[in-house]
């Protein structure tokens, strides 16, 4: 790695330097290409990405106050929601100036992942100089190649708040450094981040406040003001490079800071206006949902050692943050050796005194991981990386600072080295960047079994609609939990169908979306499982309007699920009912998400959920008001913030 320019190089000196957009525009080449790439592709969102376009949709006229729903409920079973909407707010301009389509949803997400991928590479010029900023740009597309399709275009709230997070990480070192506007970047970085998941919550907090606390500590702690007679009118360098410099004329005038805080305050309250009006108009309140949720969890939490072991799992130099993958597994000793390597390299920084900006970065990044390790022990429920993985972003911070660091330890090369050096990196750079945009374009877009099957089902039923009939949307779903009749939802609202979901997904569909008696025509109902198909299809007044089989191959498939009941006979306590392929049906998603299962059972149904399951459509057209108890609709549902 290039060294980084010194320390004391005049702060105007590396501001006017803009070698730092070519390493920006290197790293984001690979998210354009994917961009154009999906482009070609024709893509049918279901489950949390069609929930979340729906909020798109809802934009400008019934704009989303609260975030995704999520995994949250309170006391009486009712859904909740992530705590903000600015990831909906912030892509949507994106999104209708580029048609919004689906391909438009995508490729908004990406390119605000660009921009905070932009403001990354910024912020580590600005603070550790170029030689610095093109190793940050390596590392920055290893991350981003670790990341995957997946992570970077689609609209999934976990994902939207990983690049902001670096953000956050890294304005909050130029906090501490006495960069006077990064408060504002942390703020509005680390709202991005908790607004699209509740889980960076106890890492947020903690960073944004010191992101507002530091710069204030640093003032009150500077010179006073010069004695009378002299020149109290000499503005101190309070920006980056002033780090390492004191400040003979004395203590900054206040309004040098109260602008920055008073500019991040208000972009605070900007950020956080939907989730307050919610908070003040509807009862009950998002917030109250997570409030209840964390206060009485449905399951233990996994605690301290299994935490650590968790983390450590995870914060290898050659694992999640380099490969991705949703599953926590593997051995924790290349985590645990890295991190000793990490810290030695950190502690003989700090003997040696020549970067003090890089061991209060390192500082910061250890105090972020203790903090990490105690949210993971938190985490109740099955654990899966999704829940955390802004742990990977920490991990290529630290490699980050590693090398800055080794860097910093051995001897200076010559000019001619360093000129080679600096070529060399150019080189890598570009390379890096070429094979990283062929490795994430591609990858196939995820849940393809889902949106597939979508894609057979969703025309052939729009052509067989009557545009003047009010449609409710309903589903029999075990294999995809809904995510067929949602994204069925979203379609047909697209071509301009009036449509809706009943009471108890108001978290997932949208307040003005619940319909209930009076409010529709007729009964949409989305059905998956081949015995569950055949028994709709012996259903009086029921018309089979749209089916699709996205399995490959049947007969390997029943063999599968035979398998599975096999060994859940075997497994089942004594007493318990038989499993069934019936009963399997039933429950071959739940599988997946139910603790306790063996890594046997989880793979025999990942296979039977990826390799699709028979899916088919059905519409009543019978008055709603003339059905009997057994064949209207539920609209009765006491787990929803909006009853009937």
């Amino acid at each position: 790695m290039p060294a980084d320019e010194p320390a004391d190089e005049p702060a105007a000196a590396r501001g006017a330097d803009r070698r730092w957009l070519l390493i920006a525009v290197v790293v984001a080449v690979p998210i354009l290409v994917l961009i154009a790439a999906l482009a070609q592709r024709t893509w049918y969102p279901t489950g949390d990405q069609a929930q979340a376009e729906l909020r798109m949709l809802s934009l400008p006229g019934h704009p989303p106050l609260v975030g995704a729903a999520g995994r949250i409920a309170d006391e009486q079973v009712r859904q909740g929601n992530h705590p903000g909407p600015l990831m909906f707010w912030v892509t949507w301009p994106a999104y209708k100036l580029l048609g919004s389509s689906s391909w438009a949803f995508e490729a908004a997400t990406a390119l605000v992942n660009v921009a905070w991928l932009t403001l990354s590479v910024w912020l580590v010029k600005r603070r550790a100089g170029l030689g610095a900023c093109a190793w940050f740009g390596g590392i920055a597309l290893v991350l981003i190649g670790g990341f995957g399709l997946d992570a970077l275009s689609q609209p999934w709230n976990p994902w939207v708040a990983l690049l902001p997070f670096a953000v956050l990480l890294l304005s909050t070192w130029g906090a501490i450094e006495g960069d006077r506007w990064s408060p504002v970047l942390a703020v509005a970085a680390g709202s991005y981040a908790l607004q699209g998941h509740v889980g960076y919550l106890p890492l947020v907090l903690p960073l944004v406040g010191i992101a507002l606390v530091a710069p204030l500590t640093r003032w009150w702690r500077s010179p006073k003001a010069p004695a009378p007679g002299a020149d109290a009118d000499v503005d101190v360098d309070v920006g980056a490079g002033a780090d390492d410099r004191s400040t003979p004329a004395g203590r900054p005038r206040a309004i040098t800071w109260a602008l920055p805080m008073g500019v991040a305050v208000v972009v605070a309250l900007l950020a956080w206006s939907g989730p307050l009006w919610d908070l003040l108009t509807n009862d009950p309140s998002n917030v109250s949902k997570i409030i209840a949720n964390f206060s009485s969890p449905s399951d233990p939490p996994i605690g301290l050692k299994a935490g650590i072991e968790a983390v450590f799992q995870t914060t290898g130099p050659f694992g999640s943050w380099v490969w991705g993958g949703a599953a926590v597994e593997g051995s924790a000793w290349p985590g645990k050796l890295f991190l000793l390597a990490w810290a030695v390299v950190a502690v003989l920084v700090t003997i040696r005194g020549e970067r003090p900006a890089l061991s209060r970065f390192n500082a910061l990044l250890a105090g972020t991981l203790l903090v990490a390790t105690f949210a993971v022990s938190r985490i109740f429920g099955s654990l899966y990386l999704y829940t955390f993985r802004w742990i990977v972003v920490i991990v290529a911070l630290q490699l980050f600072t590693l090398g800055w660091g080794l860097a910093t330890l051995v001897p200076k090369p010559s000019p001619i080295l360093q000129r080679r050096l600096a070529g060399a990196a150019v080189i890598a750079l570009v390379v890096l960047s070429g094979v990283t945009a062929v490795r994430i374009s591609r990858q196939e877009i995820p849940y393809d079994q889902s949106w597939r099957s979508e894609q057979a089902l969703a025309p052939v039923v729009a052509s067989k609609l009557d545009p003047g009939t009010r449609y409710l949307v309903t589903w029999d779903d075990p294999a995809y939990l809904g995510g067929l009749g949602f994204g069925l939802i979203l379609d047909l609202e697209r071509r301009g169908f009036d449509v809706g979901g009943q009471p108890q997904y108001d978290a997932a569909i949208e307040p003005h979306r619940v319909m209930c008696s009076g409010d529709f025509d007729q009964v949409i109902i989305v059905v998956t499982g081949e015995n569950t198909i055949e028994r709709y299809r012996q259903r009086e007044g029921l018309t089979e309007v749209a089916a699709t089989d996205p399995r490959e191959d049947p007969e390997a498939w029943d063999e599968t699920a035979d398998e599975l009941v096999d060994v859940l006979n075997a497994q089942k306590e004594p007493g318990a009912d038989p499993v069934t392929r019936d009963s399997l049906e039933r429950s071959l998603n739940l599988l997946l998400l139910a603790p306790g299962q063996t890594q046997h059972v989880v793979d025999l149904a990942s296979d039977l959920v990826l390799g699709g399951v028979p899916s088919a459509v059905f519409v009543d057209e019978r008055d709603p008001a003339t059905l009997g108890p057994l064949e209207a609709p539920d609209l009765s549902s006491t787990h929803t913030s909006h009853p009937c």
